[in-house]
């Protein structure tokens, strides 16, 4: 998911065949060893953290689904036609 969002390979996917110990351990020791990839991993990290932005997600997305029913501050609206 973090890759898809940073729209490039910001970290190692280690899926199926490629979960492995071997494969693990290379990727554990390189971000050990290698200061830059560690940078270039959190640099990453913090562009895909902004791109989601502030906590509250589901806030946001529910008030954004209200909006589009038509509702204000959770109380239904009144549909068209329909003298609710």
């Amino acid at each position: 998911m973090v890759n898809l969002i940073a729209g490039k390979r910001a970290v190692p996917e280690l899926i199926q065949n490629d979960f492995t110990p071997e494969r693990v351990s290379a990727e554990v020791l390189r971000l050990l060893n290698d200061q830059s990839a560690r940078e270039a991993i959190r640099r990453d990290l913090a562009e895909v953290r902004h791109r989601l932005g502030p906590p509250g997600a589901i806030d946001r997305a529910a008030d954004a689904i209200l909006q589009l029913l038509g509702t204000e501050h959770g109380k239904p609206a009144t549909l068209r036609g329909n003298a609710n």
